[in-house]
Formats: structure tokens, C-alpha cells, sequence
């Protein structure tokens, strides 16, 4: 495997998982070292997000009879909203 060139940028594309498709832009140092410590900062903050909501799930079991309800509350008349949109149109 290639080691990727100094002051690049690799975006890795998994449409096919056997070949994933490489691409690199050039890019300066300071650009490179940003995306980086953006994607660090994104990870640790969806890390911190899942870890307060297992926990809030674990303290509080009620908060899944009410996050389900909710669900159903929004869900069921979007998705009855979403079946009369398909049926109006044939």
C-alpha cells in the first residue's frame, strides 16, 4: 500500500467495498491539519452524544417508552402522509 504524499488530502470512496476508490487533493499544511482536527472533534463529539444518551437510557428507563412514542407519534402519520403521496400518484 502506497503512503499517502505529504500535505494531501485522501477521500476514500466505498460505493464498491472489494475497490475502493482513492482520490487525493493537494492541499497546504495548515488545510490538512484542520480537516484533521475537525474529524477529530466531530468523532468526540458524537462519542460524547452516545455515551450521555446509554447513559440517560440507563438512569432513566422511561425515556425509551417515551423516545418509542415519540417515534410512533411522528412516524406513523408520516408514513400515512408518504402512502397517500404514492397512491395519489398512479
Amino acid at each position: 500500500m502506497a503512503m499517502p504524499p505529504d500535505h494531501r488530502i485522501e477521500i476514500v470512496l466505498m460505493s464498491d467495498q472489494d475497490n475502493p476508490v482513492h482520490l487525493w487533493v493537494q492541499s497546504t499544511a495548515d488545510a490538512s491539519k484542520h480537516v484533521e482536527l475537525s474529524k477529530q472533534r466531530s468523532l468526540r463529539a458524537i462519542g460524547i452524544g452516545l455515551l450521555l444518551l446509554v447513559i440517560a437510557l440507563y438512569l432513566f428507563p422511561g425515556a425509551v417508552v417515551i423516545l418509542l412514542l415519540i417515534g410512533l407519534m411522528i412516524g406513523f402519520p408520516l408514513s400515512l402522509v408518504g402512502m397517500a403521496g404514492y397512491f395519489r400518484k398512479r
